[in-house]
């Protein structure tokens, strides 16, 4: 692997720790700060909506940023946040500093996911920036018992000092390994607006939304679904179970930009919905069979595959604009968590956990028919159609 992309890597899990790591330590930071459990956990909750809003508006203002520079100025923020965490004396001070991490974050994952796709090989953009959503789904495998077991050495506050402290010589050797950036600023407010409003770009944005959203729509009542469904209440049955799904996402991200690169990220955009579909709809047809586990395994596999199959297909459906695509679809990715866990919700007080997959796989096949529409729209793009966004069209709405 090219060390480059691996301390891109790098940088991506720093980022998926900072935002998963509270899951696992809710109950001491709780009693630290003598706030209710509940009121804890809404700080993940507040941070997804600030990722989502700060994403575009940080990355628009930062815009004239050489990106290798932006890249390490955002991660000494990222830890200047992270100590500040650390050293907060009440529950608000704590929620400024998520704050200031979900913006860092999101500059983080979308620097790195764009200096990525500028220094793979021809033919291999896909595939260096799955190694970049490798590191996002390594942090939810690791980055919750490693938060878990450096709070019971050091309490709460010991995480985020260990983020920043983590953070400090990564600055160091992005400095050190990474080229000066010889792309040109990002689009402004244009580009924003033209990947807001051609059809096939904005579709694209809506896969990910509708398909991440049917996956949590399951995902985040999984463990009452197994306890409703299957009657798993052993802890030690649920954590395995959970480890193993963990450990299936790993490789999504790089499966998904291997994919893209091979079959192109028109025809990507549309199996992966489609198989994810099947995986989903699997999991309730064989809950009592030796297909349950591999089907829950690969379920979450696929779950990882779309989100560079997505950014592959806005960058190579509209270069000049693709980097607003990006950040776009930074921000869309956590707009389809939020909105997977809260139709789940509503099906688990109106009709019972063990239909969260059916109406999960209700918002996939939404998400395959708008991957079936970008993709059509797209085909007729590279046929010459005049009605049509043709790749890399230099409009004037594309300036920045």
């Amino acid at each position: 692997m090219d060390l480059r992309l691996f301390l891109l890597s790098l940088t991506t899990f720093a980022a998926g720790v900072a935002e998963s790591v509270l899951i696992g330590i809710l109950p001491p930071l709780a009693s630290d700060l003598r706030v209710s459990v509940s009121l804890a956990g809404q700080l993940t909750t507040l941070f997804s909506i600030a990722f989502a809003i700060a994403v575009p508006l940080v990355t628009w203002l930062t815009r004239r940023w050489e990106r290798r520079r932006l890249l390490v100025a955002a991660l000494l923020i990222f830890a200047l946040f992270n100590a500040f965490a650390a050293l907060s004396p009440n529950y608000t001070s704590l929620l400024l500093a998520r704050i200031g991490m979900a913006a860092c974050c999101g500059l983080l994952i979308v620097m790195s996911t764009l200096l990525a796709s500028e220094l793979a090989p021809p033919g291999q953009q896909g595939r260096a920036i799955g190694i970049i959503f490798m590191g996002i789904s390594a942090s939810l495998v690791f980055g919750v018992p490693l938060g878990v077991q450096v709070t019971s050495w050091f309490g709460w506050r010991g995480i985020f000092f260990a983020i920043a402290i983590y953070s400090l010589p990564l600055s160091l050797l992005l400095w050190r390994y990474l080229p000066d950036s010889h792309s040109s600023a990002l689009p402004g407010r244009a580009g924003y607006l033209r990947q807001l409003s051609h059809r096939p770009l904005w579709l694209a944005q809506a896969v990910s939304i509708l398909l991440l959203g049917g996956h949590f729509t399951l995902f985040t009542y999984f463990t009452p679904y197994l306890a409703a469904m299957l009657g798993m209440t052993d802890a030690a049955a649920v954590s395995g179970l959970l480890l193993l799904i963990g450990l299936a996402a790993l490789g999504g991200g790089y499966l998904g930009g291997w994919l893209a690169d091979h079959v192109g990220p028109r025809l990507a955009l549309v199996l992966i919905p489609a198989a994810f579909c099947l995986a989903l709809a699997a999991i309730p047809l064989s809950l009592h069979s030796a297909f349950f586990i591999p089907s829950v395994m690969l379920w979450s596999t696929i779950s990882w595959m779309i989100s560079p199959a997505v950014q592959s297909f806005l960058l190579h459906s509209d270069p000049i604009s693709g980097s607003a695509g990006v950040a776009l679809n930074t921000s869309a990715m956590h707009l389809g968590v939020g909105l997977g866990a809260a139709v789940g919700g509503l099906v688990v007080a109106l009709a019972g956990v063990g239909w969260t997959p059916w109406v999960g796989l209700g918002l996939t096949v939404l998400a395959l028919l708008c991957a079936i529409g970008a993709a059509t729209y797209r085909r007729n793009a590279e046929r010459g159609s005049p009605d049509a966004l043709r790749p890399g069209c230099h409009s004037r709405t594309a300036a920045p």
